[in-house]
């Protein structure tokens, strides 16, 4: 899709891009695309990622319904606003959350899908723009197909059209995402809710072949609901697990204002002045041809990797190398190493990734809580030199948090800055007491999952088990494997049917 070829709405003063001052439209050209993009642009490669990232978020999605400690007072709360009636009725207004059944509203259902999802912190990351973007695509394409499923207009969605509908989510929120790069959580913006409502309003809105104007207004009007605060940080919070939730849900209410009207804002991605791009984040490199460049050639969201562990992306690379350095190190030795035998180890990452992860106060050295623990290098690193990396969601329980020898080892860690590290690359050095062993350094510059370092398909589906046969059995399972795996025979609503 070219810069000419649009026909949508946008005007205003357009940021101009970083080699000139040739103004991008880049609000006019994403609607054109989201309104005009066909099935076809679905290569066999981009079929398959999503089926592995559709499988993921199954996954991950339907653990967080029974072990998340924040899942039933969320649920709760949404049933208090009326987001769930009849949990048998089938019609335009009745959705399915995943591990938690039908009867829930469509933008609640959003809500909830998109919040499981996150919940654990082990949901699919792009590297670029530091954010996770299937659970808004997925959150908001799942509830928005089944309404369509369920009305007069459309019996059973196409499947292909679904597809698309999460490729252009995907894409909007990651490219998006890249232009707001880690700068913006300096600012303290979450991108994941941030550039996410926007990939959200485009699912949406593919899956309504809505015209361009109506798209442009409704990005418009999500300009003015895009949030997420990393003040999460202070405390652990569940703010982070609500925000794509949040950002799904305004998402079903920017579409239906825009459908019934309501007039958004005009240039509202890339205005100078009050637009988001500007006003969330300080990124000086912005480029906004590469933004708006090769739509529908160039999948930028192929560059979205699976997570190997529930926490912090910005920690797995000390997650998987500390487990070498430490217990795997160990297995063939008489005495154990533990903190006694280590004098310190250093934990060198990004400026911006030192902000999230390893500053050095008492919430992130001795966490006591499973999201201040999620970010935080200094335990999930003495975690794993101790007790391995193949931990899950284990790590996080009282007696795991409050352990005497992962606090003694924690003491003993310091993170530092290195502007020369980039995007999730790290480097840890562990220093021995005497008589225990030489220093060993190791430069990460990928974590595990990233393509230079990829997570194969059977760890993917071994992911997928783990997390599914304690919900539902090991036979649901596999039936729920077997659906995604050739999701072409299926319809959206025949999957669904297998996820509660």
């Amino acid at each position: 899709m070219s810069l000419s070829n649009g026909t949508g709405t946008g005007t205003g003063n357009d940021v101009a891009n970083n080699d000139g001052n040739v103004p991008v439209p880049v609000t006019r050209i994403f609607a054109d695309f989201v309104a005009n993009v066909q099935p076809a642009a679905l290569t066999a490669q981009v079929r398959d990622r999503l089926k592995e990232f559709l499988l993921d978020f199954i996954g991950v999605t339907l653990a967080a319904s029974q072990t998340s400690d924040s899942t039933e007072p969320i649920c709760r709360a949404v049933r208090a606003l009326g987001g769930q009636t009849d949990t048998d009725t089938k019609n335009s207004s009745s959705c399915t959350v995943l591990g938690k059944g039908r009867g829930w509203t469509p933008a609640y259902a959003g809500l909830l899908n998109a919040a499981l999802g996150h919940s654990l912190d082990f949901d699919d990351t792009y590297a670029p723009g530091t954010l996770h973007a299937g659970v808004t695509a997925f959150g908001a394409g799942l509830s928005q197909a089944e309404v369509l499923s369920h009305s007069d207009i459309d019996t059973d969605i196409d499947i292909d059209r679904f597809l698309l509908a999460v490729a252009v989510g995907y894409e909007i929120t990651c490219r998006l995402g890249r232009e707001l790069g880690n700068e913006a959580y300096a600012r303290g913006f979450h991108n994941t809710s941030t550039a996410g409502i926007f990939g959200a309003v485009a699912t949406i809105a593919v899956l309504k072949r809505l015209p361009a104007a109506t798209v442009a207004d409704a990005f418009g009007l999500a300009g003015s609901k895009a949030a997420g605060s990393m003040q999460y940080l202070a405390n652990g919070s569940w703010n982070k697990r609500l925000h794509p939730g949040f950002a799904v849900h305004d998402a079903f209410v920017c579409v239906a204002l825009a459908e019934a009207g309501v007039v958004g804002a005009a240039s509202i991605l890339e205005d100078a002045k009050f637009g988001f791009l500007h006003a969330y984040s300080p990124k000086q490199d912005k480029d906004l041809h590469y933004l708006v460049a090769d739509l529908a050639v160039r999948w930028e969201f192929l560059e979205t990797s699976l997570k190997p562990f529930p926490a912090c992306r910005m920690t797995h690379g000390f997650i998987e190398h500390a487990a070498k350095l430490g217990r795997d190190r160990d297995s063939d030795r008489s005495q154990s190493l533990g903190p006694p035998q280590v004098k310190r180890i250093t934990l060198s990452l990004s400026p911006n990734n030192l902000l999230v992860v390893g500053a050095p106060t008492p919430n992130k050295i001795h966490p006591e809580n499973m999201v201040d623990a999620q970010f935080s290098a200094y335990f999930t690193t003495a975690n794993s030199f101790l007790y391995g990396s193949d931990n899950g969601v284990r790590c996080y329980e009282p007696d795991r948090l409050r352990d005497p020898a992962i606090r003694a080892l924690a003491d003993k860690i310091v993170c530092v800055a290195d502007p020369s590290i980039k995007q999730f690359g790290s480097k840890i050095r562990v220093e021995y007491a005497d008589g225990h062993g030489d220093p060993v350094e190791v430069d990460i510059p990928y974590p595990l999952g990233e393509a230079q370092h990829p997570f194969t398909r059977d760890q993917v589906d071994a992911k997928f088990f783990s997390l599914v046969n304690p919900v539902l059995g090991e036979e649901r399972a596999r039936r729920i494997k077997s659906v995604v795996d050739d999701i072409e025979k299926y319809t959206v609503v025949e999957l669904l049917g297998l996820l509660y």
